[in-house]
């Protein structure tokens, strides 16, 4: 596999390094409120081979939304949580095409076997 870059965006949440993954410039953008989402998400998206949302449990708007509809790039939404222990699934979930399940201490091989996959 050749050199990619992959954005992880989130607001609790950072991609550690893998030496396995020398290839991947692994990007990780930690955000805070709605609006710093939506403008990292569109600028990731100019240069990037996925994108990676993760967990961003209490952020969320409309804008966000329509922003995500109208990317043209790998896009992957993953949570640390269970789905159904908050009883819902997250919106930004259900536009992405790739979705997945970390389980808390094994959510960075959950995500590189992801990424594996996404990118070959």
């Amino acid at each position: 596999m050749k050199n990619k870059t992959i954005h992880i965006i989130s607001d609790s949440f950072s991609l550690k390094k893998n030496k396995e993954f020398s290839n991947l410039n692994i990007i990780n953008i930690l955000v805070r409120d709605n609006n710093n989402l939506s403008e990292e998400i569109l600028e990731a998206s100019k240069n990037t081979d996925l994108i990676i949302l993760v967990n961003l449990i209490n952020i969320f708007d409309e804008n966000i939304i329509s922003n995500i509809k109208n990317l043209n790039c790998n896009l992957l939404y993953c949570s640390e949580n269970n789905f159904e222990k908050e009883n819902k699934v997250h919106k930004i979930a259900t536009l992405t095409p790739h979705v997945i399940q970390g389980f808390k201490s094994e959510t960075n091989n959950v995500l590189y076997e992801a990424i594996k996959e996404i990118i070959k």
